[in-house]
């Protein structure tokens, strides 16, 4: 296994900051919600005849983030693919600084729409271009680990929104709601200054006929001491160099490619690996978790502490699940995970039903158990998988508009269920679970029965796990069967083979086989 260099894994760090940028934006409203002179500064009543408006304006505020990062990220692919992936990381550094300068100035509820929409939509762009840009950057035996610190970092990022909502939680006026929206612009500025030091994709850089550059890119992200010959970024050169000119050669426009089957299959299996992550309900947790869990008797403060617990539990837990999904592989992970997650969602809903309002103290301490113990499942086995995995289905070529299909039901389906929250927890409570105990159940039987695993694959390779041609390790074409069951190990790529790819066949004869090229 070819271990990431310390350089490798700086730039993988150093693009999550945009990870960080959209945890916190995510999370920050809940902690401004907690706030009594937030409400009145906005003319909002929380009793009375003005409490069912400010129900339907709270319910917008959540909405609409995630409807401006919906329409961003399936807008991403062109800017992506013409400028680069570093600029698209700028991009949506760019957008996030100023919806949250809006956000932190708002002087009214239609001001504040406005500007959730625009702090949604640098969400949207930056929740496709990290782990693009990382997928790209990472060594295929540790593409799980490098991709996961966008997922990681996306709960610490929540986390670190959490613990400041509870430092100000006892700050008087609108400084204890303004700053810390305020706050929400560290992460992007930071981002915005560091990203133009980051190596451009060695990949994009390939595919827009930068050859020389993308081989010093890949020998500065794999450079170690152990390495001094840069063997391992030139295998690596050669399997992009061979497959990309091969795709190449086939090359489809896009509305002719979609009717191959292999692609279809791409493309839907990425939009359902991230409605997994959306159908077991943990986003509508993280949204409404301050409701949740004053609703089983606890105080706000307690509630913010609960939270940042949460949040914690989040980021870790993404981490140990980028490890751990290098080690057993992506499906086997999310499907045995949305199991366990289903049943604890049936756990959380019973409790939740019985003890919610009520002063059963063991009753209302379980419910708020079993939210942590959902986080740790979610994050480990299902999101930062499900993450992984869709940065990684797609050929060179569709591989941006494909990350944005792919991660788009982040933020379709968060739109739906936490516009449909607010409402459903007033009228039915703990019964809006039932909708995410089903959704959980079809999610896992699809994974087991439709997914493919993909470890250790390099990107260029997937093309193989989907039916397609692809340049095996000698330079020869091969079929998708042929190439699975042979050597598709990195470490063997013939660095001497210097024409061009050619077809392999194999015919059988009794117990002989001839190979024609």
């Amino acid at each position: 296994m070819n271990n990431p260099s310390g350089y490798n894994i700086l730039v993988s760090v150093t693009a999550a900051f945009g990870s960080l940028t959209y945890g916190y934006a995510a999370a920050i409203l809940g902690n401004t919600l907690e706030k009594a002179a937030f409400y009145e500064y906005m003319n909002l009543e929380l009793e009375g005849p003005g409490a069912a408006n400010t129900t339907s304006i709270i319910a917008w505020w959540n909405t609409i983030l995630y409807v401006g990062g919906f329409f961003a990220c399936v807008s991403y692919t062109a800017f992506g693919n013409r400028y680069g992936r570093k600029s698209g990381i700028a991009l949506g550094a760019t957008v996030s600084v100023i919806g949250a300068v809006l956000q932190a100035g708002s002087i009214n509820p239609a001001m504040m729409i406005v500007a959730r929409l625009i702090v949604g939509a640098g969400m949207g762009v930056l929740l496709p271009a990290v782990p693009l840009y990382q997928a790209e950057t990472a060594p295929p035996s540790n593409r799980g680990l490098l991709v996961g610190i966008h997922a990681s970092l996306i709960g610490y990022g929540s986390m670190i929104s959490g613990w400041i909502g509870v430092g100000f939680f006892h700050t008087g006026g609108n400084v204890g709601w303004r700053v810390p929206l305020a706050l929400q612009t560290i992460f992007p500025l930071v981002l915005l200054i560091v990203v133009w030091f980051l190596p451009e994709s060695p990949r994009w850089l390939y595919m827009h006929d930068r050859a020389e550059e993308a081989k010093k890119v890949l020998i500065a992200l794999h450079k170690k001491a152990s390495d001094p010959n840069h063997l391992f970024a030139q295998k690596e050169l050669f399997v992009i160099k061979n497959q990309i000119d091969y795709e190449n050669q086939n090359h489809l426009p896009m509305w002719q490619a979609l009717k191959k089957r292999s692609l279809q299959k791409r493309f839907l299996i990425g939009f359902l690996s991230m409605s997994c992550t959306q159908c077991s309900g943990l986003l509508v947790v993280l949204t409404y978790q301050s409701t949740i869990y004053q609703s089983l008797g606890y105080s706000a403060f307690m509630a913010g502490i609960f939270g940042s617990i949460w949040s914690v539990l989040n980021g870790t837990g993404n981490f140990c699940g980028g490890m751990l999904g290098d080690y057993v592989g992506r499906k086997k992970l999310v499907a045995v995970s949305l199991v366990i997650l289903d049943c604890m969602l049936i756990v959380l809903c019973t409790t939740t039903y019985l003890y919610s309002g009520t002063d059963n103290k063991a009753g209302n301490t379980a419910a708020a158990v079993f939210t942590f113990l959902m986080i740790i499942v979610y994050a480990t086995g299902v999101e930062c998988a499900s993450l992984v995995y869709s940065s990684e289905l797609y050929p060179g070529e569709y591989r941006a508009i494909g990350v944005s299909v792919s991660l788009s039901p982040v933020l379709f389906w968060g739109c739906i269920f936490t516009g449909a929250a607010g409402p459903a927890f007033a009228n039915i409570g703990a019964l809006y679970y039932v909708v995410f105990i089903a959704l959980t159940s079809v999610m896992a039987l699809v994974v087991i029965f439709f997914f493919p695993d993909t470890k250790g694959f390099t990107l260029e390779q997937m093309s193989a796990v989907f039916g397609d041609d692809v340049v095996d390790m000698y330079g020869n074409i091969e079929n998708a069967k042929d190439f699975i069951n042979g050597d598709h190990n990195i470490e063997h790529a013939d660095l001497d083979k210097n024409t061009p790819p050619q077809r392999v066949h194999i015919e059988v004869e009794g117990e002989n086989s001839t190979e024609t090229v």
